[in-house]
């Protein structure tokens, strides 16, 4: 549930603050290799696409950073929304699966209506036996909403599934593998996800350098593995938020109408279970020391939209009344995950009878 201060006339400007953690990870390239006699091979050029968590880049994508989400220094966003990072150097070892890629590129979500921006920048990843890990420099800053400022470089967020690379000539590729965030990557990401949560799948190339083959002289430089894949994926938050907490309604005179916009809304359905929810929005009566304005008299004109991979939204119909409650949007079961925005042009008929003043009113906005 939240709450926005809405006031008509003369008055202070009061900001509901509200905010949340957030998780970013990584980069890179990964897997063991089919034994080979040759020694490791320097790695000469390639890329890695990954998109970090697609509920994510929805959520933040929703938001009033310039842009929201934006890559530099190397990095790219791909088509489908995702980030590609370039080679900047390292090795593979065919005969050990020892592998060490380094990544150059930088990724910024920048949320300020919500008090963050996180960069991350210059992925590694390395492949050592059972050691798997993805590595980052990151860092968080915040101009409040609970959040602590974090800076470090090359720590530990993620680690990497299995997966068998697919080796043509000097080409080594991976598709698919799977990425878990680490204690240390939620840590400092904000604590927006916790740690062994699946994010999203990675897939990488690389090409080594001229001369040198995975398999080395008289070796197939291949070869092939089944392993069974399970994972658990918990069920996420039904949540609410607004980008403020209060609204100044302006034009007010006697016998005529006071208008204003709703803060935009968010709501975030990232359950899983796709069982619909309905955000509803009642008002109290506006008062002053001059005297009332009954809730009766304030109307909304609501509208929504949602996130890109995102289910359905509906507005709720134009109303006059909302002294009782009325669909401010929602979303029916079976499409309703993902991140939707609702929000609401506002007027409030002033009676001939009122006297002149300063009201204020609490619409309180409930999420079931």
């Amino acid at each position: 549930m939240t709450t926005t201060r809405l006031r008509a006339g003369a008055g202070r400007h009061r900001m509901l603050r509200w905010g949340t953690a957030l998780a970013l990870g990584t980069a890179a390239v990964f897997a063991t290799a089919a034994p080979a006699a040759a020694a490791p091979a320097e790695v000469d050029s390639g890329h890695l696409d990954w998109g970090f968590k697609a509920s994510f880049r929805a959520y933040v994508g929703t938001g009033n950073g310039t842009p929201p989400i934006g890559a530099s220094n190397g990095a790219t966003i791909n088509a489908n929304g995702t980030f590609r990072f370039p080679v900047t150097g390292g090795s593979y070892d065919a005969a050990s699966g020892a592998t060490t890629v380094n990544y150059g590129g930088t990724v910024v979500f920048s949320y300020p209506a919500h008090f963050f921006t996180i960069t991350m920048a210059n992925p590694t990843v390395q492949l050592d036996g059972a050691t798997r890990v993805l590595k980052a420099d990151v860092d968080l800053t915040t101009t409040g909403g609970g959040f602590e400022p974090v800076h470090v470089v090359q720590a530990t967020v993620a680690t990497i599934g299995a997966g068998d690379p697919v080796v043509t000539g000097t080409s080594v590729a991976w598709t698919s593998l799977g990425v878990t965030m680490t204690e240390t990557g939620a840590s400092a990401f904000g604590g927006f996800y916790g740690a062994g949560t699946a994010l999203d799948p990675l897939s990488g190339a690389v090409t080594l350098a001229a001369g040198e083959e995975p398999g080395g002289p008289g070796e197939p430089g291949g070869a092939s593995t089944d392993q069974e894949l399970t994972v658990e994926v918990p069920g996420g938050p039904l949540s609410l938020s607004s980008a403020g907490g209060t609204v100044a309604l302006t034009g007010a005179t006697i016998g005529g109408a006071a208008t204003g916009a709703l803060n935009a809304t968010t709501v975030s359905d990232l359950r899983g279970t796709n069982a619909g929810w309905n955000l509803v929005g009642q008002v109290e009566d506006f008062t002053g020391d001059a005297g009332t304005i009954g809730a009766g008299q304030l109307g909304w004109s609501p509208t929504a939209t949602a996130a890109p991979g995102s289910g359905t939204v509906t507005a709720g119909g134009a109303a006059t009344g909302l002294g009782t409650g009325h669909t401010l949007c929602k979303s029916d079961p079976g499409a309703s995950a993902g991140v939707f925005t609702c929000g609401a042009g506002l007027t409030l008929n002033i009676p001939a009878t009122t006297k002149p003043g300063s009201y204020t009113a609490t619409l309180t906005l409930t999420l079931s």
